[in-house]
């Protein structure tokens, strides 16, 4: 799949989902390889990993379509589960008021 369908299907998502996408979610890994046939890595005891979609997600960054805050998971017990930053990403009024975006690279 080339890079325009993906970003839109990236937005698309996202308008669906108000609250925001989180990069590491599963479910968003796995529906995001189905759509586009990207490589998703599995290591024991680990989220599976996309380079692609956090490829896709920084592209997206950059232009301005959408916004990044870092989120650090908690379990239960209020303890850190992961030392690294994952993120959260939400669409910004440009993105969420335009119908299409042309890749401008």
């Amino acid at each position: 799949m080339t890079s325009k369908p993906r970003y839109r299907w990236l937005l698309n998502r996202l308008r669906h989902q108000s609250t925001g996408l989180e990069e590491c979610s599963p479910d968003l890994i796995v529906e995001y390889a189905k759509a586009t046939g990207a490589k998703v890595f599995y290591c024991s005891n680990e989220y599976p990993r996309c380079p692609q979609l956090s490829r896709d997600f920084s592209k997206l960054v950059k232009h301005k379509l959408v916004a990044r805050k870092r989120s650090f998971l908690y379990d239960l017990n209020g303890f850190m589960v992961r030392p690294q930053a994952t993120y959260v990403y939400r669409l910004t009024p440009i993105a969420a008021n335009s119908l299409i975006w042309v890749d401008r690279e």
